[in-house]
């Protein structure tokens, strides 16, 4: 695990390859949450005792189906807890991991201090979670919004993208201090901070190369 600020961690896949991607953990007292992207055999049990000894699992939550895999079922049974999703991703993610409890798929406080925030374009019911952790506002984006290891960019089909124009003008309003994505395991940017104009220039740039 590698702390990215306070009480925010990057999980490695226990067996990093290029096809890997990174999971995300945030430690708060209300419960930690843990933000997995466990597709493409992304197992990170080598990473379950140093979660245990963060406080363990509250809350496993997807961004979108592509998150999905056989080893949610390991997370969960180790943690005791079950995989998150909106309704929209559901059946899709149903597919690969046995428990599944969804929500709906519009802005709502899921829990105190974590408000779900529906971000289609990528996938029809990809989510970003917005959470008060380490002090910041945290808005964890799954790869709705991506570094691809030379710039941050929005992975979108030209059919989808107004959807995730739409989108990304609707993050103009969401106050956050940063945002955190499930990048590449090999690729060590996942995570940006920002402020008022800088939030705003990032914005802008997302939407200038989609």
């Amino acid at each position: 695990m590698e702390a990215l600020m306070e009480d925010v961690y990057r999980i490695l896949p226990t067996k990093v390859t290029p096809t890997k991607y990174s999971s995300l953990f945030a430690v708060r007292p209300e419960g930690n949450l843990l933000f997995s992207c466990l597709g493409g055999h992304s197992s990170i049990e080598g990473s379950f005792d140093d979660m245990d000894d963060l406080g363990g699992v509250a809350l496993h939550l997807l961004g979108d189906m592509h998150f999905a895999a056989r080893y949610n079922d390991d997370v969960d049974a180790r943690f005791g807890v079950t995989t998150m999703c909106s309704d929209v991703e559901g059946p899709d993610v149903r597919r690969k991991v046995k428990n599944v409890v969804t929500f709906p798929f519009e802005r709502h406080t899921l829990v105190p201090g974590v408000e779900v925030i529906p971000t289609p374009g990528h996938r029809p019911g990809a989510v970003s979670y917005l959470v008060d952790v380490g002090g910041r506002r945290c808005l964890f984006a799954g790869d709705s919004i991506y570094h691809s290891g030379d710039k941050w960019m929005c992975p979108v089909s030209k059919k989808n993208r107004k959807t995730m124009l739409a989108t990304l003008d609707m993050l103009t309003g969401v106050d956050f201090d940063a945002l955190l994505a499930n990048t590449g395991a090999n690729n060590p940017v996942c995570y940006v901070e920002v402020d008022e104009a800088t939030r705003t220039e990032f914005i802008a740039g997302l939407k200038s190369r989609l």
